[in-house]
């Protein structure tokens, strides 16, 4: 029989792993936050609360930064919080890298259609937001998400899904993968929205080009972890996936990734192999 203590102990590192797991993230120097493991932005700021005054005899009665109420004071905060929150997060989104050649805002600058959806995005109030009033401070919380109807990726302009996965014609026995995963936790990577990964001979081996639009609203296009543990890993790249070892960073902001050509040959041998590419089957494994 095995001992309590034991039967702990496992149960512990089970769920240890997944419990504590970190996500990858990159903050600015308002530490907001692009959290690309569960793909949302989020800022944050604290808001010191309006002075009550209700006295008109007092001298601070209607001045500046006091209400005459508490819930007037709370309102007061919440705008200025919501305020500050649209400004960070607006911030944040146009500084993420769009692709390997491009942030956001540059994006934007080449691409009129770009810039004027993102403003619409930006003026559409798609935030959701969080109050918590601790004694005089108001600590306020805004987040955006990068996926999903409401997600940034459903608001910039991408031409996808125009060219076909590559095949090859090497004599091989398929294999049929559920998705693709490759290791790049000993590289220096760049996280961006519209990552590419090639093969050491040049060729694209995932591409906005080869992926149906749908797929990458609903899932997002790439998601990076630090392991491969846990049920949101399964539900991106399937039981049985493919790995693969990264062997260098390409393009000018290095978050394209390049893998071994006989290796994307194996992955890419079977028709369904192939099929996942176009749903968004894949995850890029990082180091924070």
């Amino acid at each position: 029989m095995i001992s309590m203590k034991r039967t702990f102990i496992l149960i512990f590192f089970c769920f240890g792993i997944t419990t504590f797991a970190k996500p990858i993230e990159d903050k600015d120097i308002y530490s907001s936050v692009v959290n690309w493991t569960e793909q949302v932005i989020v800022s944050s700021v604290k808001e010191t609360i309006p002075k009550i005054v209700f006295d008109e005899d007092d001298p601070e009665f209607f001045g500046k930064n006091t209400a005459t109420s508490q819930g007037k004071s709370h309102s007061m905060a919440r705008k200025k919080a919501k305020e500050k929150l649209k400004v960070r997060l607006s911030q944040r989104l146009e500084s993420m890298l769009f692709n390997a050649d491009y942030t956001i805002f540059e994006y934007t600058q080449v691409n009129q259609q770009a810039r004027l959806r993102l403003n619409s995005y930006i003026g559409a109030e798609k935030e959701e937001y969080d109050f918590q009033f601790v004694k005089n401070v108001l600590e306020a919380k805004a987040s955006l998400p990068i996926k999903g109807k409401d997600g940034i990726l459903a608001h910039i302009p991408m031409e996808y899904g125009t060219e076909r996965v590559p095949e090859f014609s090497e004599d091989m026995i398929p294999v049929e993968f559920s998705g693709l995963v490759v290791d790049a936790r000993h590289l220096s990577v760049k996280r961006a929205l519209f990552p590419k990964i090639q093969t050491d001979r040049g060729l694209d081996v995932y591409s906005p080009f080869y992926v149906k639009d749908a797929y990458a609203i609903e899932t997002g296009y790439i998601v990076y972890r630090e392991d491969q543990n846990g049920k949101t890993f399964e539900n991106k790249v399937g039981k049985n996936p493919y790995f693969v070892l990264a062997l260098s960073t390409a393009g000018k902001n290095q978050t394209d990734l390049v893998i071994p050509t006989d290796e994307a040959a194996k992955f890419l041998s079977h028709p369904e192999s192939r099929k996942n590419i176009t749903r968004c089957r894949v995850l890029i494994l990082v180091s924070q």
